[in-house]
């Protein structure tokens, strides 16, 4: 009985790691593009703007000063639609200097997102996952000013390098 019971332990050990390893496969394909949030006050910013990623891949938020958000365009944080429909609202919370926060992009289209401390400043980003193609016709009621001349002016930018 007890010969058993280790046969069995040892085949569920190795079942499990070879487990894993499929899953660290699978993992090890998604990229991580790094977006640092610098600034303080009127200067607030994520850099880059504009950054173009896979479906999967990882967004890494590096807060590098001030107090800031990674908060998704979207009415479950009280603001309009601006990530594809069946993506998922997102919201780091508010991070400090040191901080770092992780978004993985799950659907391809374009993510809108901003910063809620800045955001009348255009402390903004944009995601561009998978084709620009992809890209819903997103509504301007209700986004500042400078949040939508900093995503239009960014975007050229990003597309004409």
């Amino acid at each position: 009985m007890m010969k058993f019971s280790v046969v069995i332990l040892l085949i569920t050990f190795v079942t499990i790691i070879g487990w894993k390893d499929t899953i660290a496969v699978d993992v090890s394909q998604a990229d991580t593009v790094t977006v640092e949030v610098k600034g303080t006050d009127g200067d607030a910013r994520f850099d880059p703007v504009v950054v173009a990623v896979n479906p999967g891949d990882v967004i890494q938020f590096l807060v590098r000063e001030g107090l800031h958000t990674v908060t998704a365009y979207h009415p479950e944080n009280r603001r309009p639609k601006r990530i594809p429909l069946s993506a998922k609202p997102f919201d780091s919370g508010l991070m400090e200097q040191g901080d770092e926060w992780l978004l993985t992009i799950s659907e391809e289209g374009v993510y809108d997102y901003f910063c809620l401390p800045h955001e009348k400043i255009g402390h903004v980003g944009r995601i561009i996952a998978g084709s620009l193609d992809a890209a819903e016709d997103y509504p301007d009621e209700g986004m500042p000013k400078a949040a939508l001349t900093k995503l239009k002016e960014e975007t050229e930018i990003f597309l004409n390098q």
